[in-house]
C-alpha cells in the first residue's frame, strides 16, 4: 500500500509534512531537538492536527525569501506537491516564526 504524505499543524505555528501523524510526532521531536516533554502541553491540547483540503488549498506557502532563486507564495497543496515530487518528506514544511 502507497504511503500518503499529508500536511500536519504540529502546534500554533509549525507545520510537518509526513506519512502519519505518529511519524509527524516523532520526526518533529528529532528535527526541533525537543523532548516530548517540551510538548506535552499543545499535543494534549489536540496538537497535531492534519489539515483537511479546504486548508491546504487556502493556506499559502511563503518561500524564504533569503533563498535564490527568489520564488511567489503558493498554495500549501502546490508546496505539498513540489516536496512529494522532490522525494522530501518527511520534512518541517512551514512556520510563522521566520
Amino acid at each position: 500500500m502507497k504511503k500518503v504524505a499529508k500536511v500536519y499543524e504540529m502546534n500554533g505555528c509549525d507545520w510537518w509534512i509526513d506519512y502519519s501523524v505518529e511519524e509527524a510526532k516523532k520526526n518533529y521531536l528529532e528535527f526541533t531537538g525537543m523532548k516530548e516533554t517540551d510538548v506535552k502541553e499543545d499535543w494534549e491540547e489536540g496538537w497535531p492536527v492534519e489539515l483537511n483540503d479546504e486548508q491546504i488549498n487556502r493556506l499559502k506557502y511563503v518561500p524564504d525569501p533569503y533563498d535564490y532563486p527568489h520564488e511567489d507564495k503558493r498554495t500549501f497543496k502546490e508546496e505539498m506537491k513540489r516536496r512529494i515530487e522532490a522525494n522530501d518528506v518527511p520534512s518541517f514544511f512551514a512556520t510563522t516564526e521566520y
